[in-house]
């Protein structure tokens, strides 16, 4: 039996399946088509620890294999609950940072693929704060300062267990129901210099970015930059993170894509990332290691790529989302984001107006039935045939004022609907993609 104590999520798994083990007295792997199995052992056990924990865990399953990501954490800053980043990475002893897309065989009880842990933007955080940098940077054993490229995570690794290559996403397990992951397959599969790597190395998850067209971000690729790029490596045995060095010499041996190393000095980073624009580059990936060996990582950002990802991040609020339509800005909205993105944001609109226009519907119905011949009989009929929820806008109709349905008070003191208040229960998963 390997030895998977350095990572906290493999463990609590674990713990997890042996506490049902010991409660229910045996165990299935069967899934449901809205629940793993290890969701069910924990809807199960009732433990609320563990119902916290896992209550902004996204859990994907395939068989006895499943991806554990932190892809409920997106929903957290939606506008439905009240909580910064910071506090979110350092919930549960930061448990969470480990949640990137981790891989677990649950009845071989193995890890399978084991991305990098979670690091954080520059001056995001106390420990992150531009001074702090500067003077580690300047006591540092070593520094690499490395392209950010603007793809889609995959990791793969050879498993002696199963004596073949397997691959992931971000949150795709299944090849057969991702075409990104499907592509990065096929690219890796037709490649025998990745494949030796890999076959060469079964104790360590390579980690890549996908860089492909139909995939495409906001830093703008041209087709020649198409494929997989070597971005990490970790061991699954013993939690290590390879330096960049170390991978790139990876890349060299085996003749594969890898990320770029700029020979800079981080003053020359904080410049560039001045001048450089969205669709050139997203940023830089700074490995500061102290005296001791330890390695602080961190991102920083093309300040225009940054402008561009703060709106991003606000239009993926459904609360703004909703804003926009009722304020009816929504074309200004969706106007300052790439086209790429756009999806996600239709899919929240979509959901608005279609019940804009379902209400719409029901209260011209209403008002059509109300007898008209006096405002008194009007408003007596209403009260007394009409369901609450319409009577004001069947009333507004009469009086010849417009209805805004998802909006209450006026512009200068306004109040808005939420999903659930329009009548979606399960919000975040109109947010859910193809991966």
């Amino acid at each position: 039996m390997y030895n998977y104590s350095w990572n906290p999520v493999y463990s609590l798994v674990m713990q997890i399946k042996y506490e049902y083990i010991e409660k229910f007295g045996n165990i299935n792997y069967e899934q449901t088509e809205n629940q793993t199995c290890l969701e069910i052992w924990i809807e199960k056990l009732n433990n609320k620890k563990y119902l916290d924990i896992f209550k902004y865990i996204q859990v994907n399953q395939k068989d006895t294999e499943v991806l554990i990501r932190y892809g409920n954490y997106a929903d957290v800053f939606g506008g439905e609950e009240d909580i910064t980043s910071d506090k979110f990475w350092a919930m549960h002893d930061g448990f969470y940072t480990e949640c990137r897309s981790i891989t677990i065989d649950l009845q071989l009880e193995i890890i399978l693929l084991s991305g990098m842990a979670k690091f954080k933007n520059l001056n995001e955080g106390a420990e992150n704060q531009l001074n702090v940098i500067l003077e580690e940077i300047e006591n540092a054993k070593n520094i690499e300062i490395t392209n950010k490229l603007d793809g889609s995570l995959q990791l793969a690794r050879h498993i002696w267990e199963y004596g073949r290559i397997i691959m992931s996403g971000s949150q795709a397990i299944d090849v057969d129901k991702s075409w990104r992951l499907q592509d990065g397959y096929n690219m890796l599969l037709s490649d025998n210099n990745y494949k030796t790597m890999l076959i060469e190395h079964p104790s360590l998850t390579f980690i890549f970015e996908f860089i492909s067209l139909k995939d495409a971000h906001v830093v703008n690729y041209k087709k020649e930059q198409e494929g997989l790029y070597l971005i990490g490596i970790r061991n699954v045995y013993t939690g290590e993170q390879f330096s960049y060095k170390k991978v790139k010499e990876f890349a060299d041996k085996y003749n594969v894509k890898t990320t770029e190393i700029f020979n800079k000095t981080f003053e020359e980073v904080l410049e560039d990332v001045k001048t450089k624009k969205s669709n050139e580059m997203e940023g830089f990936v700074i490995d500061i290691e102290n005296q001791d060996g330890y390695v602080h990582k961190i991102k920083v950002k093309v300040d225009d790529y940054v402008a561009i990802h703060r709106i991003l991040s606000k239009i993926s609020s459904i609360n703004l989302i909703i804003k926009s339509i009722a304020l009816d800005s929504f074309d200004d909205l969706i106007s300052k984001i790439p086209e790429s993105y756009r999806d996600r944001v239709y899919k929240v609109a979509n959901v608005v107006l279609d019940y804009i226009r379902s209400m719409d519907r029901d209260v011209k119905e209403y008002f059509n039935k109300a007898p008209k011949d006096t405002r008194k009989d009007f408003m007596i009929h209403v009260d007394a045939n009409v369901p609450i929820e319409y009577r004001g806008y069947v009333k507004n109709l009469y009086l010849g004022k417009k209805n805004n349905y998802i909006m209450s008070g006026n512009k200068k003191c306004p109040s808005f609907k939420t999903l659930k208040e329009i009548g979606i229960e399960n919000y975040s998963e109109i947010f859910e993609l193809e991966e």
